[in-house]
């Protein structure tokens, strides 16, 4: 009887023992079958890798190596400092808590010594390196290769021309929604009340000639673009070719969005013959038009920036800009002006378009050179009935000798 119970108690001893086996190499287990790739090329360990929990763990030393990480080993307190310019990474034997930059981080496995040799979790450390880690079950491989740029993961151009198709489709609300909320182009509702307007005068479609993403990181980008913008119907309209420089940023929902732009350069696609085409309208409309222009020519030449302020509605997006500018040359330079040619290109109930040319030449003050001008001038009717600027476009500047 005494027998019969000690083989009890070694079988149940043994089955202890298998079962202790068998759970180890359930939990981790050596797999040679696992190919590591970084940045393309195979990583040759000393020992294989080892699959804990679907975990796995590799020597740490080549692992630290490969991906440019300096090693100290700290004997005292069985701690691994891996460490280059941007990263500073611990872990710690037996510890499942890693730190990474000074943040803790939680691990799946501890890093821990397997047949004489540490081991550490590859995804982990991959990861602490700013790199992307995949595994593929079909070739049981793990790549590890350096993060996509903001550039390589997120298609600008095409986020761009879906917001050039959306003003081409005349989608005010689509157009918006690719704007940043924080945005200064949204100040003050002035942008969406031109594009509104645009929408409602004009049929332009606008192309794109060229796209580059001149930088780009994970929150902000600069795009260069150049376009040409085309109107289809019959008002007139400043045709363009505009070169631009695009600032995108992410929304707090981790959108991109275009935060502001900058007009680098403008060229104006309107001939001779269509800046001299006079508008077939009524001689007191064409009076009151052409009257207003002449009063603001008047005022520049006078250097009276009241008068001129009277001559530009309280409503243009320039207006600030406008009295600034003329406030500093009437202080710093003494010219004479002369309007050589004015007429109507077009005008409505509402807006007016005016061709000018005319000539500035110094007197005394701010050394600049002589030039003759060619602009055209929009102008709208107030309330009042009266016509006032609205916005001026330079068509072209040519010195005189």
């Amino acid at each position: 009887m005494e027998k019969l119970l000690q083989m009890k108690k070694w079988k149940f001893m043994l089955s202890v023992v298998l079962a202790g086996m068998l759970l180890a190499a359930w939990t981790a287990h050596a797999d040679s079958e696992i190919k590591v790739i970084i940045d393309g090329e195979e990583v040759k360990f000393e020992k294989s890798p080892v699959v804990e929990g679907g975990t796995t763990l590799v020597p740490f030393r080549v692992l630290f190596e490969k991906l440019g990480l300096s090693v100290v080993w700290v004997q005292e307190t069985k701690t691994i400092t891996g460490q280059s310019e941007d990263i500073l990474l611990h872990l710690q034997l037996d510890n499942k808590t890693a730190v990474i930059n000074g943040e803790e981080v939680e691990l799946t496995a501890a890093p821990r010594v397997i047949d004489g040799s540490t081991y550490v979790p590859l995804r982990l450390v991959g990861e602490a390196t700013g790199r992307v880690v995949k595994w593929d079950n079909a070739t049981r491989t793990i790549t590890i290769d350096a993060a996509p740029s903001a550039q390589e993961s997120f298609d600008f151009e095409g986020f761009y021309r879906s917001f050039i198709e959306a003003n081409n489709a005349e989608d005010l609300e689509a157009v918006l929604s690719a704007i940043h909320p924080e945005s200064p182009l949204l100040e003050g509702g002035a942008f969406e009340a031109q594009l509104a307007e645009n929408f409602r005068k004009y049929d332009i479609v606008t192309e794109l000639d060229l796209f580059e993403v001149e930088d780009a990181d994970e929150s902000e980008a600069m795009l260069y673009t150049i376009e040409r913008n085309i109107n289809t119907n019959d008002r007139f309209h400043m045709d363009n070719q505009l070169e631009l420089f695009l600032d995108l940023m992410k929304d707090e929902n981790g959108e991109w969005k275009i935060y502001d732009l900058m007009v680098l350069d403008v060229q104006y696609l309107v001939s001779e013959d269509e800046l001299k085409a006079e508008a077939d309208i009524d001689q007191g409309l064409e009076k009151a038009v052409l009257g207003a222009v002449e009063a603001a020519y008047k005022a520049i030449a006078e250097e009276d920036i009241k008068a001129l302020m009277d001559t530009i509605d309280p409503e243009s997006p320039a207006y600030n800009e406008m009295k600034q500018s003329y406030s500093f040359l009437f202080m710093v330079l003494d010219f004479e002006l002369n309007l050589e040619h004015a007429n109507v290109i077009e005008a409505t109930d509402t807006d007016a378009f005016v061709y000018t040319t005319e000539t500035m030449k110094r007197v005394a003050g701010l050394e600049i050179a002589d030039t003759r001008s060619k602009t055209v001038h929009q102008l709208k009717k107030q309330a009042d009935g009266s016509w006032k600027l609205y916005l001026s476009y330079t068509v072209e500047d040519e010195l005189l000798d």
